[in-house]
This record gives structure tokens, C-alpha cells and sequence, in this order.
């Protein structure tokens, strides 16, 4: 458990309603297949494919990768790569004394569906009103201002195994909370504190020559805490 006594922000995409992306513009030759609106993008997934394509931003096509042949060619296609509406558990919130506030990550990226999305860059955020704070970066802890009102903190947390970056071919996992504790001084005089979670989730396609990364960023609900 740390005490902690003190965004790379990923922009997630709206296709539409119902489903969030990444994308990423590639030269490809002129693609064949059955066209639909883009704005029914997430259609394709009851179908299996997990990119919606376009290359007028008007009329979409669905794809189970991204063709090989892409890197060359004569249009620009953007690719978008589709993810099932999926919310990551929230926090849970955990009070030991009065002077601090622990938040425990639940260990979601051990289980389905997330176990075979491969999540990467897991971290704890909150957000709260300066109000006496000094929102400074300190340790593992990145702090931004934000608005002229508010603090956002960012902290990385390792995900057990995920994260090993050890020789050792025998990893142990404990499973011990994925606990981070705040003392309440860091929060200066705000009446309460947000809290969620956010992963990565990434996505590589291989071509003819080169590859294309996608890389979406899932969030869970948002918890507010009176302090």
C-alpha cells in the first residue's frame, strides 16, 4: 500500500451512441466491399468486425483487420477500431483513519472480457477543487491544473504480471490490494474528491510494410467521496 501526500490524455473518438474508437489515416488501394453510413459504424460489430473504414467520411465499410496491402496506394482511408461499450469497475473507496483515504482497483484486467483485450497503462485519477491545495506533481503522482478551479491527479498502477518486466520466467502474484492511500492534506479544503480508472487498450495491424497502432482508452464510472 502507498501513501501518496502530495494527463497524457488519450482522445477517445465517438463513431456514434454506441461504440468508441481509435483511428488512424492510411494510404491504401481502392477497397471493394458493401458500403453503409458511417454513422452506423457500430453495426459492425454484430458482425464480427472490429474496424469501420472510410475514405469520404460518408460511406463506411466493416473489416476484420486492416488489409495488408494498405501503406501504398491511391486513397487516404481512415480506420477506426471498435471496442464493445464496456465500462471498467470503479474504485472502491476505503477510509482507515481520519487523516487519509485509501482507493483500491479492482483486478478487472484478470477477467473477462478484459483479460483478452490486452489493457496496458492502468491508472487511478482524481479530481478535485484547489481550494487551499498546491496541485503539484510529486513522486508517482502527475498533477494538472484544470479550469483555474480544479486539480487532476493521475497515478499509475502496475498490473500484476501484465507489468513484470523481470527475467524470471516464475512470476508470484500475491493479490494484495491495488491500494493507493491519500492523505487528506493533499486535497487542501475541498468538500469532496472524484475518483475513476483508466486503461489502454491496444491494438496492432500488421501491413505489407509497417504495422498501425490503435490505442483506446476505457473508463469506469466516476465515484465522488465526501471528505
Amino acid at each position: 500500500m502507498r501513501r501518496l501526500f502530495i494527463l497524457l490524455v488519450s482522445t477517445i473518438v465517438i463513431i456514434d451512441k454506441c461504440s468508441s474508437s481509435s483511428c488512424k489515416t492510411v494510404i491504401c488501394p481502392k477497397q471493394p466491399g458493401k458500403l453503409i453510413s458511417c454513422d452506423m459504424c457500430h453495426t459492425c460489430l454484430d458482425s464480427g468486425s472490429r474496424f469501420c473504414y472510410t475514405s469520404d467520411h460518408k460511406n463506411c465499410q466493416c473489416a476484420t483487420i486492416v488489409p495488408q496491402n494498405c501503406g501504398s496506394g491511391q486513397l487516404n482511408y481512415t480506420f477506426c477500431h471498435l471496442l464493445d461499450d464496456v465500462l471498467l469497475p470503479p474504485p472502491e473507496i476505503v477510509v482507515h483513519d481520519e487523516h487519509s483515504v485509501s482507493a483500491v482497483v479492482p483486478r478487472f484486467f484478470q477477467e473477462a472480457p478484459f483479460d483478452s483485450m490486452k489493457p496496458s497503462f492502468l491508472y487511478l485519477l482524481a479530481l478535485f477543487t484547489k481550494n487551499g491545495s498546491d496541485c503539484t506533481s510529486f513522486g508517482e503522482i502527475e498533477a494538472y491544473h484544470r479550469n483555474q478551479d480544479k486539480c487532476l491527479l493521475r497515478i499509475r498502477v502496475q498490473m500484476p504480471k501484465i507489468d513484470y518486466t523481470g527475467t524470471e520466467n516464475y512470476y508470484y502474484d500475491d493479490r494484495s490490494p491495488l491500494e493507493s492511500q491519500f492523505s487528506r492534506e493533499l486535497f487542501g479544503g475541498a468538500q469532496n474528491v472524484t475518483f475513476w480508472n483508466e486503461v489502454t487498450i491496444r491494438r496492432d495491424e500488421k501491413l505489407n510494410n509497417g504495422s498501425l497502432a490503435f490505442a483506446t482508452v476505457l473508463k469506469s464510472a466516476r465515484v465522488e467521496y465526501e471528505l
